[in-house]
């Protein structure tokens, strides 16, 4: 009977706590969205310093300084990102200026496949017919606008480069800083070690085979002709990081103008070649370089691109998978939290103790 009362207190005590957890949990979701301005930023700042800590720990161990290999790093990234965008800027120019071109090929698909249809006394044919005329004015026009904004975005990318060297400077003292913070807690010393290397190695792995796919893409586009293959081969890589809808978003623009430019079979050689490549890198490949812990359930790939959409905008729907996986990671790093791990996604090696 004690034992009985006892649980019975416990369980009626939880349920105020559980209400006061989701309530924090909302009044913070509401603090993220309205400081995701300045937030976002500096997670995109966060993202690129943890996938700079291997190579700048790499160089360091082939006798070269650390603030040599910041600097090296700063010129490194800052290259890649300025050229990124002057691709994006010049693609929108010209897919801006060529607008015409593709709207009249577009046009002339759309007339033959009504006349296919006609010719074959297709029943819904006419129902095609009294359909409006599909334009592709709007994309030319969404071109010009991200061509303008571009400008304004690779200005305001120097404070993410700013932060990027400020957070890539606390990199040698780091661990060294927490332990002398903390000299009792050596469990949490080895969780935060375990903690940083899985993210780490997370990082590294997911941006290594976005990375190849965005170059396999750009590859398939050169062998067929298809116009902008480096901006869609860059697309599909910074798309890659978004599971599944991300690669539907990368595939079908081009699939689409290598239909208007050469017709059904190329474009259909388009869509099969983005399919294996999607299918061997990201659902061979990466899962045998990450393993079974480091998986999501589609449901948490869902919810958390909504969420972190919703919060952050178009830099947290990119971001989102990693920032869930670096949850993810957290809570597998304690034994307290490390059912939540499980929830989350695969399978997690709980047999360890820290």
């Amino acid at each position: 009977m004690a034992q009985e009362r006892e649980s019975q207190r416990q369980h009626t005590g939880q349920l105020p706590v559980s209400l006061f957890v989701m309530a924090a949990l909302v009044v913070i979701g509401a603090g993220v969205q309205a400081v995701a301005s300045w937030l976002a930023p500096l997670l995109v700042a966060v993202f690129l310093a943890m996938i700079s800590v291997p190579p700048l720990v790499w160089l360091h161990r082939r006798k070269v300084p650390w603030g040599v290999g910041i600097v090296l790093l700063f010129v490194v990234v800052g290259f890649a990102v300025f050229q990124l965008f002057t691709v994006i800027e010049l693609t929108a120019r010209q897919l801006a200026a060529n607008g015409p071109e593709y709207q009249s090929k577009w046009l002339s698909f759309f007339s033959g496949v009504q006349a296919w249809l006609a010719a074959r006394g297709a029943p819904w044919e006419s129902l095609l017919a009294e359909l409006p005329t599909p334009s592709l004015a709007v994309i030319a026009q969404g071109a010009r606008t991200l061509a303008a904004a571009t400008g304004q975005v690779t200005a305001n990318f120097a404070l993410v480069l700013l932060a990027y060297v400020f957070l890539l400077l606390e990199v040698p003292t780091l661990t060294a800083r927490f332990a002398a913070a903390f000299p009792r807690e050596r469990r949490a010393q080895v969780r935060l070690r375990r903690f940083l290397a899985a993210v780490n190695r997370y990082l590294v792995i997911k941006t290594s085979v976005s990375a190849a796919t965005g170059l396999l893409v750009w590859v398939l586009l050169v062998w067929r002709g298809v116009d902008f293959a480096l901006f869609f081969g860059v697309m599909a890589g910074l798309l890659n990081f978004i599971p599944t809808i991300g690669s539907i978003l990368a595939a079908l623009p081009a699939v689409v103008l290598a239909l208007l430019q050469y017709g059904p079979v190329d474009a259909a050689v388009v869509a099969a070649g983005y399919l294996a490549i999607n299918v061997v890198l990201g659902n061979v490949i990466e899962p045998r370089w990450m393993g079974q812990a480091l998986g999501l359930s589609p449901l948490v790939v869902l919810v958390s691109l909504l969420l972190w959409g919703w919060l952050l905008g178009t830099v947290g729907a990119f971001l989102s998978i990693p920032l869930t996986m670096i949850a993810k990671l957290a809570l597998e790093s304690h034994p307290s939290t490390r059912g939540w791990a499980v929830l989350m996604g695969g399978a997690v090696r709980s047999e360890k103790r820290s």
